[in-house]
C-alpha cells in the first residue's frame, strides 16, 4: 500500500508537469487561451490547460488507486468537458447547472455518495434528511462546485486554496483508503500546476491558468470527499466541521450571491467584488492576498477539526459559530469600502515607517562614512 501511494505521488507530479508542457503550445495554436477583457486584467493570452492536465493525470492513474469509484470518474469527466467548452465559448449558466445536476445525480445514484444526515446541528438530536437527502446532496455539490469556481480570480488562488483543503481532508481521512488515494493523486498534481500558475521564481504573471474545467473538478472532488468523510456509520467528522474546512470559498460564494440578488442582479453574474479582488484594492500584492486567504483557510479549517476532535465542542455550537462567522463576513463584505479605507491607512503607515527606517539607515551609514574619512585625514596629518 505504501509503495503504491509513493508511486502515485511521484507519477502524479511528473505526469502533470509533462502534460502541462505538452499541452501549453497546443492550447495556443487552437486558441484555448484566456484573453484580457474589462473584467480580466491579465496581460497576453494564457493557456487554459491546468484543469485538463490534472484531469488527464487522474484519468491515466485512476486504475492504480486502491479504492476506485467509477461514478465519480464519469461525473468528473462530464464536468471537465463542460468546463473546457465553457473556456472556449462561455456557456449559459442554465446549461452549466444542468450538467452539474447530472454529475451530482450520477454519484448519488451510482456512486453512493449522498448526504443522509446533518448531525445534531440544532441541538435537538440528529437531523435526518430522509426523502430529501438526494435533493439536498445535489444542492450541496452544486454549491461546492461553484464555490471553488468563484475563487479562481487571481493567479495561484484557486490552486493553493484547493491544495490546502485537500491536505486538511487527507489529514482527517488518513485511515480511509478511498479518501487518501484521491488526495494523494490531487496533492502532487496541484503542486505541479502551481509551479506554472503562481507568481514565484521571479515570474511576474501566471504562465498557465486553471480554467473552469479545473476549478469545477476541484470543487466537485472536494465536495465528494467531505461527503464521504461526514456520512455513514464510519464517518470521521461531523457535517458541521465540513463548513469550517471549506469556509473561505463557501463564505465568499454565498455572500457575493446574496449581494448580487440584493442589487437586483443575477446571482451568477460575474463581477470584481470578491474578497480576493478587494484585498489588492486595499494595497496588498497578489502574493500577499493569497497568503492572507491561505492563513484564514488554514486557521478556520484547523478550528473546525480541533474544535471537534480536541475540544469536543458540540455539533450545534460549531454550526452556530459558523453562522455567526458568516454574518460577520457578510457584513464586512457589504461594507468593504470601510475595510479598504482602514487597510489602506494601515498600509500607508507601514510604508511610512519603512521609509523612515530606510532614511535613518542611509543617514547613519553616511554619517559613519564621514567620520571615518575625518579620522583617516587626521591620522595622515599626524603622520
Amino acid at each position: 500500500m505504501k509503495n503504491i501511494d509513493s508511486l502515485i505521488i511521484i507519477e502524479s507530479f511528473f505526469l502533470t508537469v509533462l502534460l502541462l508542457l505538452v499541452l501549453s503550445p497546443i492550447s495556443k495554436i487552437i486558441g484555448h487561451t484566456d484573453q484580457p477583457t474589462a473584467r480580466k486584467k491579465h496581460e497576453g493570452e494564457i493557456p487554459l490547460i491546468g484543469g485538463i492536465s490534472i484531469y488527464l493525470c487522474l484519468l491515466i492513474l485512476f486504475n492504480w488507486l486502491p479504492e476506485k469509484n467509477y461514478a465519480y470518474l464519469v461525473s468528473a469527466t462530464l464536468l471537465v468537458i463542460c468546463g473546457t467548452v465553457d473556456d472556449f465559448k462561455p456557456l449559459s449558466y442554465k446549461i452549466r447547472l444542468i450538467v452539474e445536476v447530472m454529475a451530482a445525480l450520477i454519484v448519488i445514484i451510482w456512486g453512493d455518495i449522498e448526504i443522509n444526515s446533518l448531525g445534531n446541528i440544532l441541538g435537538f438530536g440528529e437531523v435526518s434528511l430522509g426523502y430529501f437527502s438526494s435533493v439536498f446532496t445535489v444542492f450541496a455539490i452544486i454549491g461546492g462546485i461553484n464555490a471553488f469556481n468563484m475563487i479562481d480570480g487571481i493567479d495561484g488562488l484557486a490552486g493553493s486554496v484547493s491544495l490546502l483543503v485537500f491536505f486538511l481532508i487527507f489529514i482527517i481521512g488518513i485511515n480511509t483508503p478511498e479518501i487518501v488515494s484521491l488526495c494523494l493523486l490531487f496533492l502532487p498534481a496541484i503542486c505541479a500546476f502551481l509551479l506554472f500558475n503562481m507568481r514565484i521564481l521571479g515570474r511576474k504573471k501566471a504562465s498557465i491558468f486553471l480554467g473552469d474545467s479545473g476549478s469545477m473538478l476541484f470543487g466537485f472532488t472536494i465536495s465528494c470527499l467531505v461527503i464521504l468523510a461526514s456520512q455513514g456509520e464510519n464517518k470521521i467528522i461531523s457535517p458541521s466541521v465540513v463548513l469550517w474546512i471549506i469556509a473561505i470559498p463557501l463564505l465568499d460564494s454565498i455572500s457575493i450571491m446574496l449581494r448580487r440578488i440584493r442589487k437586483g442582479n443575477s446571482p451568477f453574474a460575474p463581477d470584481r467584488e470578491h474578497f480576493h479582488h478587494i484585498l489588492p484594492l486595499a494595497g496588498y500584492s497578489i502574493n500577499q492576498t493569497i497568503s492572507i486567504i491561505l492563513a484564514l483557510t488554514f486557521c478556520l479549517g484547523c478550528f473546525g477539526i480541533l474544535g471537534e476532535k480536541l475540544l469536543y465542542l458540540p455539533e450545534w455550537s460549531m454550526f452556530f459559530l459558523f453562522l455567526s462567522l458568516f454574518y460577520l463576513y457578510y457584513w464586512g463584505m457589504s461594507h468593504a469600502w470601510k475595510i479598504m479605507k482602514f487597510a489602506r491607512f494601515f498600509r500607508f503607515k507601514e510604508r511610512q515607517e519603512n521609509r523612515r527606517d530606510t532614511i535613518r539607515g542611509k543617514s547613519n551609514s553616511s554619517y559613519t562614512g564621514v567620520n571615518r574619512r575625518v579620522l583617516i585625514d587626521r591620522r595622515r596629518k599626524k603622520g
